[in-house]
């Protein structure tokens, strides 16, 4: 891969049983996904977070992801679902 090239990863459906919540496992998910994400060269790597999921949105926040965008109110009620926010990970900037 040359320094100009991106390869790009969206991490989905993360998601922690509630009686096991609070034990390190979202966390230790996400870790293990930013690992394999660096082995296959993945330079940016995307999550989406619903705006009322404030545990989530503590656990990527936690995990070096910042702020990138906001789904459109609109889109949200068409789909039936709640607005989510965009975030991203600069896999280049992530510790070995």
């Amino acid at each position: 891969m040359n320094e100009d090239s991106q390869t790009r990863a969206y991490l989905s459906n993360v998601c922690v049983a509630k009686e096991l919540q609070k034990k390190g496992l979202g966390y230790a998910l996400v870790d293990k996904s930013k690992k394999l994400a660096r082995e296959w060269g993945i330079t940016d790597l995307y999550v989406h977070v619903a705006i009322n999921n404030i545990a989530g949105q503590k656990l990527y926040k936690k995990s070096g992801f910042v702020y990138e965008g906001e789904e459109p109110a609109w889109k949200a009620r068409f789909l039936g679902r709640p607005r989510r926010l965009l975030l991203w990970l600069d896999m280049n900037k992530e510790p070995l």
